[in-house]
């Protein structure tokens, strides 16, 4: 049976998924996983978007309100120290 992935849910959706141990085990295991490369990918774009940032001259930060100083902040909660 093909895995069945979804947006919505990281409850398994396959039909044979009872509530018994084994199935409450791999539920576990299949949202540790779900969660765990999520959050790596999380944590990968706010590296590659902090060191595009820190390689943007001074003019264009100006221009979008940033000082080089606030760049990690930004990446991580979307806006600038300033706006907060």
């Amino acid at each position: 049976m093909p895995a069945q992935i979804t947006t919505n849910s990281l409850v398994a959706t396959t039909p044979h998924a009872g509530p018994t141990a084994h199935a409450s085990f791999g539920t576990f295991v299949w949202r540790w996983l779900v969660l765990s490369v999520q959050t790596v990918a999380h944590r990968r774009k706010i590296a590659r978007d902090a060191a595009l940032l820190r390689d943007y001259p001074d003019f264009m930060l100006r221009d979008i309100g940033l000082d080089r100083s606030t760049i990690e902040q930004a990446c991580q909660t979307g806006k600038p120290a300033s706006s907060n």
